[in-house]
């Protein structure tokens, strides 16, 4: 039942209905298992929530150490929270 559901916010992410996504993994009871971080992670992503994003993908390392997917995505994360624009700062 659960994966049925996880599939089902995959098939709405990928069809660009994120906000239709949300809705129903919010009706998901949380669960122990990379599929359900992971997918949370993306969901969190797609609403630029990054701090939401960062926790959910390491709740996946904390469950696979070595999942090279969350320590990407972590990767992915940290380069966007530490840009800046020094020519912002130059007017």
């Amino acid at each position: 039942m659960i994966n049925e559901q996880l599939e089902q916010v995959k098939d709405l992410l990928k069809n660009e209905r994120a906000v239709d996504a949300r809705n129903l993994f919010d009706q998901i009871p949380e669960t122990r298992t990379v599929e359900y971080w992971f997918l949370k992670g993306n969901l969190e992503q797609k609403f630029q929530q990054w701090g939401k994003a960062y926790n959910a993908f390491s709740k996946v390392l904390e469950i696979d150490p070595g999942n090279i997917e969350a320590k990407s995505q972590i990767q992915f994360i940290n380069g966007i929270m530490s840009f800046w624009n020094p020519d912002q700062f130059n007017p």
